[in-house]
């Protein structure tokens, strides 16, 4: 990094005025797509109670829909940076729209299950390539706050759409699919009108005015695949970091409900707990994104981890229902602090010109938990009890915190290296525009 490239600041006071006008409307899509997340809450009811199929098959059946979705984010970034930004985000959701309505049609469980893979496939290609449409559009340092609100909507939509799915699977079940496919046109209706696409790799250039290290962090454009982000170790620790944390995180939605059925709480207690989560994640996700903003990225989360590990470890001696809600209220907040914290320390980590790719690679730790979690947990509930368990999950969160600290130093430098690289590519744009409309004014006068 030379030494005229400026630092950046960890912590800062963003504003809503900061984020730019497309970050809005691409936030927007967001809400509608999460509003709209009807399908798959209710896609066992829907195999068990229309299709025919016992719990055991349509939980298989459903399982496809988790294969798609481990693979999709990987694609969806590769293709982010191959095609563009905006062209894989409506292509991958219009596809969506064409895999739901056909699923109500079909009865025959294997054709359902190809079916779910491919909607898993095509449906989380969004996540990687908003991350990194929302890297591209917000400045570095509103990147925090972009994040927050991006995770706000995403926990907004889940609070709203599950009412609505309710109504309309009352009604006729096979509204959820027209229902969700309405709401991803409406969403994508948005991005292309709204939303314009922000730098593939092949708009990616080093200026000159950049150092040799400035120009390496900025990156040559190219058409490779994903063996430049696997080589980057700071990169792929912290992503690791986060598994270990996001196997934790699952066990909320897969062991808690089997463990408080063995206590004997009622299913209506485990609604109520996620309702809390829900509640509190709508209520207090912007107010505490103020404080969280005042303390530095990588000490934020992993102190939040730190917080996640005090709920989850309360959990080892809930025996009714108050401690319940004063666990899941603590790594509630542990949830707030850390995961867009996490994601806009992942933004800043990518190499400008592979924003794609480490986001689709970064958005893997999240499908992998989902698919090593249920196992993991499931296996040291039925060996060594529920004591056992979260105990143990709270340890390997101490461990996840203790990792995050001791590889700090390197994700900073890297940070600040990339900022600096992408502050001198984006003067170095301003600059160009303002040329051409100056040039375009000039010529205006003289005709």
């Amino acid at each position: 990094m030379t030494s005229s490239s400026p630092r950046f600041a960890e912590t800062g006071r963003s504003r809503l005025r900061d984020l730019p006008g497309p970050f809005w409307w691409l936030w927007l899509a967001r809400l509608i797509i999460m509003v709209g997340h009807f399908v798959v809450p209710f896609m066992t009811i829907f195999l068990t109670s229309q299709v025919g199929l016992t719990a055991g098959s349509a939980g298989m059946v459903v399982a496809a829909f988790g294969v798609g979705v481990v693979v999709s984010g990987l694609v969806g970034g590769v293709l982010a940076d191959r095609i563009g930004r905006k062209v894989t985000l409506v292509g991958s959701q219009l596809l969506s729209v064409v895999v739901l309505v056909f699923i109500p049609a079909a009865q025959d469980q294997l054709v359902i299950s190809g079916l779910l893979a491919l909607y898993g496939l095509f449906n989380g290609c969004s996540y990687p390539v908003i991350a990194t449409m929302i890297g591209d559009l917000v400045e570095p340092a509103h990147r925090r706050l972009a994040f927050n609100y991006n995770y706000w909507a995403v926990n907004l939509g889940y609070a709203i759409g599950p009412l609505m799915a309710g109504f309309m699977a009352d009604t006729r079940f096979e509204l959820i699919f027209y229902g969700q496919a309405l709401m991803l046109t409406a969403s994508m209706a948005v991005v292309v009108v709204k939303v314009p696409d922000s730098d593939a790799a092949g708009a990616v250039r080093a200026p000159a005015a950049a150092g040799k290290g400035l120009r390496r962090r900025l990156g040559k454009p190219d058409k490779g695949g994903l063996r430049q982000v696997l080589r980057d170790r700071t990169f792929v620790t912290f992503g690791l970091v986060m598994l270990i944390y996001s196997i934790v995180y699952v066990q909320s939605t897969t062991t808690l409900p089997l463990v408080m059925a063995d206590q004997g709480f009622p299913s209506s207690a485990y609604g109520m707990l996620l309702t809390l989560n829900g509640v509190l994640l709508c209520i207090l996700q912007i107010p505490t994104a103020r404080i969280f903003g005042r303390i530095p990225r990588n000490l934020c989360v992993a102190l939040f981890i730190l917080v996640t590990a005090a709920g989850v470890g309360l959990q080892a001696a809930a025996t009714t229902l108050v401690v319940y809600f004063i666990a899941v209220a603590i790594w509630t907040l542990g949830e707030m602090g850390s995961h867009p914290q996490a994601q806009s320390l992942a933004a800043d980590l990518a190499e400008p010109a592979r924003r794609g790719r480490y986001q689709g690679i970064f958005s893997m730790h999240k499908s992998l938990a989902m698919v090593i979690g249920p196992v993991l947990g499931g296996f040291v509930l039925e060996a060594f009890g529920a004591s056992v368990l979260w105990l143990g999950a709270a340890g390997l969160c101490v461990v996840a915190a203790g990792l995050l600290m001791l590889t700090a130093p390197s994700r900073q430098r890297r940070v600040e290296e990339n900022v600096a690289a992408e502050t001198i590519q984006r003067r170095d744009a301003e600059h160009r525009a303002a040329e051409q409309r100056s040039v375009k004014k000039n010529e205006e006068e003289s005709v």
